[in-house]
């Protein structure tokens, strides 16, 4: 008997109601996927995304959303949670994807996209896999080498061996309080760790700190497997 994969917990953002709820009504009547709950934006959805039932967010960055305005969203929900995000409607050439996939984003679709290939892509991000073009993973791969390049020693000297180990349990889905108790050290303390480690790495958020383990930018051993980028087949 084919093992069904495992229920798919989405939340969806968009400040257009009508979009919000054609959208929920689809999600919530595909097999294996189940609607969490909706928001018309970051902030109405933040009460949402401190839940533990949430695998993938949707962001939609069409009409009023896109370009800089979605890139601030995607900072600002980096900065909330490591939940996987996937963007809507943005075009498929390498300037905007490259500097959605720097905001931390998991997968996207374009308009051109369809139902099946927006179900496949929330999938394929919980699994860490970003699916794109051969032109924009060539485009990925050479950006990555570049913030490597750039940033790789600074942060290894920068980094104490206290904040290399809260880095470590960020990564792990640890909250400051978790780390504070694990550590045996006050959760002022710990909060202050957090704020210099982001400051030290240049990033905005827990979620950003994670990405760059993930990607292997601060050269950390213990890292898991980077995001896996599939270019697709033409």
């Amino acid at each position: 008997m084919e093992e069904r994969p495992p229920t798919l917990r989405v939340v969806v953002i968009s400040p257009v109601r009508i979009y919000v709820e054609g959208l929920a009504r689809l999600l919530d009547a595909e097999p294996g996927i189940r609607l969490t709950g909706t928001a018309g934006g970051v902030d109405t959805a933040v009460p949402l995304l401190d839940r533990p039932d949430v695998d993938v967010i949707l962001l939609d960055m069409t009409g009023d959303m896109a370009g800089e305005r979605g890139l601030t969203a995607l900072h600002r929900l980096a900065g909330i949670t490591a939940v996987p995000c996937v963007v809507l409607g943005i075009p498929d050439r390498p300037a905007e994807v490259i500097a959605c996939a720097e905001a931390g984003i998991a997968g996207y679709v374009t308009n051109e996209h369809g139902f099946a290939d927006l179900v496949g892509t929330l999938r394929s991000a919980t699994k860490g896999e970003f699916t794109c073009g051969a032109d924009i993973a060539a485009g990925l791969v050479d950006r990555l080498a570049a913030l490597a390049r750039d940033r790789r020693p600074a942060a290894l000297v920068n980094l104490t061996s206290r904040e290399l180990e809260i880095v470590a349990l960020i990564e792990s889905g640890y909250s400051n309080k978790e780390i504070a108790r694990l550590l045996q050290i006050q959760l002022t303390t710990a909060k202050n760790h957090v704020h210099n480690i982001l400051e030290k790495l240049g990033v905005r958020g827990r979620g950003q700190v994670m990405a760059a383990i993930r990607g292997r930018q601060w050269g950390i051993e213990t890292a898991p497997p980077p995001l896996r980028v599939l270019a697709e087949s033409s």
